[in-house]
């Protein structure tokens, strides 16, 4: 099953995707989370609604945790010049809900900056509520799968040890367009590439995670409540634009691709932001 939130005309819905529509369940589901604890079977009553009239949103809650983990694939620590003694435990970062776009929807390249990154992940999203989660219970909180670009501007990640700066510009990832509910998408493998203007920049398979899902999810609901509509992006593989020769960045123009076998395509664009200019001192007074 596949659970996803849209925009309709001036309205913001949730559903199960069904082929070239969706059928609404925001009439009779009092919530997302409420759907990710417990999905619901469309009924032939719900109304349909095209794919094509719908604006995707991030199939995650409207206040979610977002938990990031780094260097996760051993080929991306590696090309990141991360040795094994700093993989004992999860390298881990928090994003705002708002760092996010829907699938089909342009990410934003930061004005004066030109090292926004590509970074194609799975991400795992909440379904259950649950704090100190036993690995071999973690799957049983887990609603589903989602993809997600994970994008970074690199000049800003690398002000300091701390990654956050470069990992939270307004609208400089992408989540969606759904999530994969578990039972169907499985515990994995999954396989994991990205694609930028159609050609393969990253390709990688879950189970060559350091970490696994249920590693990351017992670590992470250690320290914080796992609440339904939180996600856990898993890491990024090999082959990021900073680690070519020479580096290589997202552009205006560009179109991004990332793809989780068993849970779907999500696609972006990048548009240059829009700065807005400071009214001179005393105008609008």
């Amino acid at each position: 099953m596949r659970l996803a939130r849209f925009r309709a005309g001036d309205s913001v819905g949730f559903g199960v995707v069904l082929g070239d529509e969706v059928a609404r369940l925001d009439h009779r589901v009092p919530s997302f989370a409420d759907l990710l604890t417990e999905p619901v079977t469309p009924r032939p009553d719900d109304p349909r609604l095209p794919v094509a009239d719908l604006v995707w949103l991030p199939p995650i809650g409207d206040q979610p945790e977002v938990v990031c983990v780094g260097f996760n694939y051993a080929a991306h620590a590696a090309e990141s010049t991360r040795g094994p003694a700093e993989q004992a435990r999860p390298t881990l970062f928090a994003r705002f809900g708002d760092s996010f776009v829907g699938a089909g929807t342009p990410v934003v390249r930061p004005a004066a900056e030109d090292s926004l990154d590509w970074e194609g992940e799975a991400a795992l999203v909440v379904g259950r509520p649950g704090r100190r989660i036993p690995a071999a219970a973690a799957w049983s909180h887990v609603a589903g799968v989602t993809c997600v670009a994970e994008n970074s501007v690199r000049d800003w990640q690398l002000h300091s040890t701390q990654a956050t700066a470069g990992k939270n510009w307004h609208r400089s990832g992408a989540v969606g367009p759904w999530l994969t509910t578990a039972d169907e998408v499985g515990e994995g493998p999954l396989r994991v590439t990205t694609r930028l203007n159609g050609a393969v920049v990253q390709d990688d398979t879950t189970d060559r995670l350091t970490f696994s899902f249920a590693e990351l999810v017992a670590y992470v609901s250690t320290f914080t409540p796992l609440r339904p509509g939180d996600l856990i992006a898993t890491g990024t593989p090999a082959g990021i634009g900073l680690r070519r020769e020479p580096p290589r960045f997202l552009r205006p123009g560009d179109e991004l691709e990332v793809e989780v076998s068993g849970v779907g395509v999500l696609r972006h664009g990048v548009v240059d932001e829009v700065a807005e200019v400071a009214a001179p001192a005393g105008v609008g007074a």
